[in-house]
Parts: structure tokens; sequence; C-alpha cells
């Protein structure tokens, strides 16, 4: 259950976010949420055109580094915010106690999901792992499209598949669909906050 946030009259001097400070926050969030956002709709933008000319017998032609490029940015973007609520070290945790009080996200949130913000962030020693095996069957360095169908074993570095929105980097696949969402979520309540003058609900004067 959601504890209720305190009104200003009764801070005292162990609140973990003081109110003139909120705007910080506030904008430091918007920089990860509001890049966020910008891969997400470049990537629908992409998937629209590809299913249009589809549709139109054709094949788009497009980067498929760049594409992929903004899957892993929402993905990095995404491990950004999840820090402001569940910090790496025990002195912050009130800050992230209280960041998650004012934005209503819960322990379950896909924000809280590490594997996947893991994957992004140490993708050089996923590498040095994946390579140190034997691989076997088709190898494919990048890939954005319908899921690959193959007879062979098939190993990706970086893949986004359209047609279920699972991001893949080398062997481990995950969705980003509710990761996106809570995104989204969040950066219209911080773009709220913005518009109340750079304060949280409940402890503006």
């Amino acid at each position: 259950m959601l504890a209720p946030l305190q009104s200003e009259a009764h801070m005292d001097a162990h609140l973990p976010i003081w109110p003139q400070h909120e705007v910080f926050y506030i904008e430091s969030m918007l920089f990860h949420t509001r890049k966020a956002c910008s891969s997400m709709d470049y990537i629908a933008d992409l998937i629209e055109r590809i299913d249009r000319h589809q549709a139109d017998g054709g094949t788009l032609a497009f980067d498929c580094s760049i594409a992929l490029d903004h899957g892993q940015s929402i993905v990095l973007c995404a491990a950004a915010v999840s820090r402001y609520f569940w910090p790496v070290r025990k002195a912050h945790a009130p800050r992230g106690a209280y960041l998650k009080r004012v934005f209503k996200v819960e322990d379950g949130s896909p924000l809280r999901d590490r594997s996947l913000r893991d994957a992004a962030e140490h993708f050089d020693e996923r590498l040095d792992n994946h390579l140190a095996g034997s691989i076997v069957g088709v190898i494919l360095p990048e890939w954005f499209g319908p899921t690959h169908r193959s007879d062979a074993p098939t190993h990706y570095f970086r893949a986004y598949f359209i047609d279920s929105g699972k991001f893949r980097i080398l062997d481990d696949e995950f969705e980003i669909q509710a990761m996106s969402d809570e995104l989204v979520r969040i950066h219209n309540q911080l773009l709220s906050h913005v518009d109340g003058g750079g304060r949280f609900p409940g402890t503006s004067a």
C-alpha cells in the first residue's frame, strides 16, 4: 500500500527530497524519459512504414543498426530511471521510496526487471562469455523485423522482433512493451509536474 505524501506544513529535516529540490529530480528524470519516448516514436514510425511497404508488395530499405540503437536506447533509459526508484546504495533508499510514492511505482513495476538492464549495460562482458563458447547454427549480428524462422539454431547479437515486440541481446530475449508503457506513464507525470511549477503533487504551497 502506498503511503500518503507529507504536506509541506508537516515536513521535517529528514525529508528525502526538499520541495525546492524537486525540480532537479523532475528535470533529471525527464532527460531519460524524453529520450526513450523519442526512440519509441522512431521505432513505431519505422514499423508502420515497414508494414505499409509490405502491404503494397514492396520492401522498405532502412538502417538496421540505427533501429536497434533506438531499441537499446529505450532499455538504457529505463535502466537510468529505474535507479531513481531503486538506488544501488542503501543510503539513498529513502529517496527511492519517496519517489515511488510520488509516481505510484510498485515493486512489481517492469522497470525493476534488472535482467534486461544488465544485458544492455554489461554487453561487453556478455559478448566475451558468448564468444568463448562454441556457436553452431545461423549467426545474425543484427536483425530488425519479424521473428526469423530457421531449421537450424539461430544466434543473435542484437535483434528486435516487430511481430512480438521482443528485444534480444545475444541469446537472451526480453519483452520491452510493458517497460515502454511504464516509461510513458512516468514521462507524462513528469510533464505534469513541470506544468505544476516544478513541484510534486501534494507538496506545493
